[in-house]
């Protein structure tokens, strides 16, 4: 009896002194630089909490020893949570800075007037998706990136090899400006490729401006404008590491480093995929996904210079092939006559400059250089391209008085473009070489305290266009409290066409393009109001976006897949072409870890043709679904640090590039691509995913037109209807549902 006292004597003796083994903690609470007072402090799992006092200072004494959970919350702003240790007579300083649930409206954006000013205060609207918005979707190509993003439809334009475009408000991707931090440097023949070969390693975010942008950007801007913005040098972390596995058997890895020094910064990406495995979901004969290999290198240099002024030098290189066609073809086989694939191998490099001028206005200089070239056999057809693009502009900001701020730049753009086909030398097209070179203006008029009008003009001579004058206006207001905002925009836009921009169907093997006359310059009016609203309720806070645009087009260059199933035929439409319509979205961030958005685009395009009779008619262009509606839902559970997305879009039917008597539906039906993903996060900047994409195993059926027969041997044989093999009917991929997982680390 005396042992088994002696024993329980001990075990309080040291269960006492264990409890008396105690650490503190204590730290400061800011939100945009201002203390929080009276925040609510709490160890998860515990009874320990706390308030803050009225400078944001909080302690917590007597914390026993161990690894805890903390929340941090305070009302219009995120939580903040961290995981601390306890250490016996150690105080932990905690340093938090919580996010506003309004940061959106506050974030920095240049894409609509080409100079720094927060979102709130930007007269066009401008959307902006970080990094980490994509991190709930991964993916290795920008392309299935933009897919979960309102008003935004990354559309597939051919069933071998898989190439792209993405539609802004119903206007297909040849109308929409890429950017890579404000220089065009993606069009004509590149631009088919560079959704596929971004490194995504290197963006920092994406600014989507929707709406005419030709009276600062010129050509091609009609749709819209997508600015990549990369990644600084001087903020982005020591190393970053992502890779992930899919159960297609592809694999990704993205590779980011930054070296900070004392007078110039670095970034360092590289992107490597591979998939080379071959699959028939569909049973076709014909591989579902091109088989892939693709390098990409980007290096940018950052100059720290007085008073923050720009000094950028970056250089980019791509190396892509991609084979596609059918199963039992061999990659050595390319060109064959008997076995069909498209193969495509790409070298495409870019370097450039950024520099402001020391001055007391700012003077800023950019130039750039790309040059893409390209070999490929479309069938038994081989295709050798080059193109060589030059930019240079240089813009002057003026604060003039309390008013007025003018923006002036001039620019010129060089595109030469050379092929084996005689594409390129047809005078229809306008030959190898075009220059467009432009002026622009822009006065930003604060009318009053709440209103701002926006004038701007330019200017553009091109050798192919000629002369072209694109002025616009827009109107800004917003409440006092921010919390409303009304944009109003009116405004013309125009387009050099470049048969290499007019969609992948201007190279394949299964229909010859036909230029049946000289292709003048597209020309547009635009009118687009947008309402942005920030309610702050209860729970959190919901941020609604309404938009309303209307296109009309005096000439529309529209591919005819009908006139002839063998052909692709482009001319001039003057009899004109609108695209208009609306769209809604709503997101709503919970004060507790959940966020939810969704948002539609509901879109009428058509084009106004003559028929038999001269009666006008209205024809709607094919691949242009009339809604399109995503949505999104992220929670993290706190204690575990585990985090679940589900994201996912519906798409309506659309017409589709249906031959002839095809017994295939004209249409296509409705459907919706769903992908679910969880995250583990570890405290060292380790992360671990995984999830399935395409949840309900969503695949398009016959999207490829007698793949049984690719050179059209034996088209009088047991045909009827003289179908003829045609690859332009597919609009998604037949890849079907899939499984990954992935791994990331970041360094700070």
């Amino acid at each position: 009896m005396k042992h088994v006292l002696l024993a329980f004597v001990l075990l309080n003796t040291l269960d006492s002194y264990s409890q008396n083994l105690t650490g503190s903690v204590s730290g400061t609470i800011t939100g945009e630089g201002e203390v929080l007072p009276f925040a609510s402090v709490l160890l998860l799992k515990t009874s320990n909490s706390v308030v803050a006092d009225s400078n944001g200072h909080f302690e917590m004494n007597n914390v026993a020893e161990g690894r805890y959970q903390m929340r941090i919350g305070y009302v219009g702003y995120e939580n903040f949570q961290t995981e601390i240790d306890v250490v016996f007579g150690i105080n932990v300083l905690v340093k938090a800075e919580l996010v506003p649930l309004t940061s959106k409206l506050k974030e920095i954006v240049v894409t609509g007037t080409l100079k720094e000013v927060s979102k709130l205060q930007s007269v066009t609207p401008v959307d902006v998706y970080t990094s980490g918005y994509f991190l709930r979707n991964p993916s290795p190509t920008l392309h299935e990136i933009l897919s979960n993003i309102n008003g935004v439809f990354p559309d597939i334009d051919n069933g071998v090899s898989n190439t792209t475009d993405v539609q802004i408000n119903g206007l297909e991707g040849n109308y929409t400006m890429f950017l890579i931090d404000g220089v065009p440097a993606m069009n004509a023949l590149a631009g088919n490729y560079a959704l596929n070969s971004l490194p995504v390693a290197m963006i920092d975010r994406i600014e989507i401006l929707k709406g005419a942008s030709s009276t600062l950007y010129g050509s091609e801007a009609i749709a819209g404008v997508i600015n990549i913005k990369t990644k600084n040098p001087a903020t982005g972390p020591r190393f970053s590491l992502n890779t992930y596995f899919d159960s297609k058997l592809a694999a990704n890895i993205d590779l980011t480093a930054c070296a900070k020094m004392k007078k110039v910064n670095a970034l360092f990406a590289f992107s490597g995929a591979a998939s080379n495995y071959r699959w028939d979901i569909d049973g076709n004969k014909f591989i579902d996904l091109p088989l892939t290999n693709r390098a990409n290198f980007y290096n940018k240099w950052s100059f720290v210079r007085p008073e923050n002024r720009i000094a950028n030098i970056y250089a980019r290189y791509l190396f892509e092939d991609r084979f596609g066609g059918e199963m039992n073809l061999a990659s050595k086989d390319r060109g064959s006559d008997t076995l069909y694939g498209e193969a495509i191998t790409t070298h495409q490099w870019q370097a450039g400059f950024q520099y402001q001028f020391k001055a007391a206005d700012k003077w800023l200089w950019l130039a750039d250089y790309s040059e893409h070239r390209q070999k490929a056999y479309y069938g038994a057809n081989y295709f050798k391209g080059i193109q060589r693009t030059g930019f240079a502009q240089l813009t002057w900001n003026k604060k003039v008085d309390a008013q007025n701020e003018l923006l002036i730049g001039a620019s010129y753009r060089l595109n030469y473009y050379s092929d084996n086909t005689g594409l390129s030398a047809d005078t229809n097209t306008g030959g190898r070489f075009n220059h467009i070179g432009g002026v622009f203006m822009e006065d930003e008029i604060s009318i009053a305290r709440l209103h701002k009008l926006l004038l701007g003009v330019r200017f553009d001579y091109s050798t192919r266009s000629g002369p072209v004058f694109t002025p616009r206006v827009s109107y800004k207001w917003n409440s006092k409290d921010e919390n409303n905002v009304v944009r109003l925009g009116v405004g013309t836009g125009y387009r050099v066409p470049d048969l290499m921009n007019e969609g992948f169907g201007a190279l394949n093997g299964s229909r010859k393009v036909v230029v049946a006359e000289t292709l003048k310059p597209e020309l547009t009016i635009n009118a687009n109001a947008n309402y942005t609203r920030v309610q702050k309720l209860t729970g959190g806070i919901l941020n609604i976006d309404a938009s309303v645009f209307y296109t009309y087009f005096f000439n529309r260059i529209e591919p005819d897949y009908n006139e002839d199933p063998e052909l692709i035929v482009y001319a001039n439409n003057k009899n004109g072409a609108m695209a208009s319509g609306f769209s809604i979205y709503a997101d709503f961030t919970f004060s507790y870890p959940l966020k939810v958005g969704v948002g539609f685009t509901y879109t009428n395009v058509f084009e106004i043709e003559i028929d038999e009779d001269g009666e006008k008619e209205k024809e709607v262009p094919a691949h242009v679904p009339p809604l399109v509606a995503n949505f999104y839902l992220s929670y993290t559970f706190p204690a575990p640090q585990l985090s679940l997305d589900w994201t996912g879009n519906l798409v309506s039917p659309m017409l589709l590039t249906a031959v002839p008597d095809d017994f295939r539906p004209t249409h296509s039906s409705w459907h919706t691509i769903q992908n679910i993903q969880l995250t583990k996060k570890f405290n060292n900047g380790l992360e671990i995913y995984l999830g399935i994409k395409n949840l309900f195993y969503f695949v398009q059926k016959e999207p490829i037109l007698r793949p049984f027969d690719p050179f059209n041997k034996n088209v009088t044989v047991d045909n009827p209807n003289n179908y003829r093999f045609d690859t332009t009917y597919g609009f998604t991929s037949t890849e079907g549902i899939k499984g990954f997982v992935g791994l990331r680390y970041t360094l700070q």
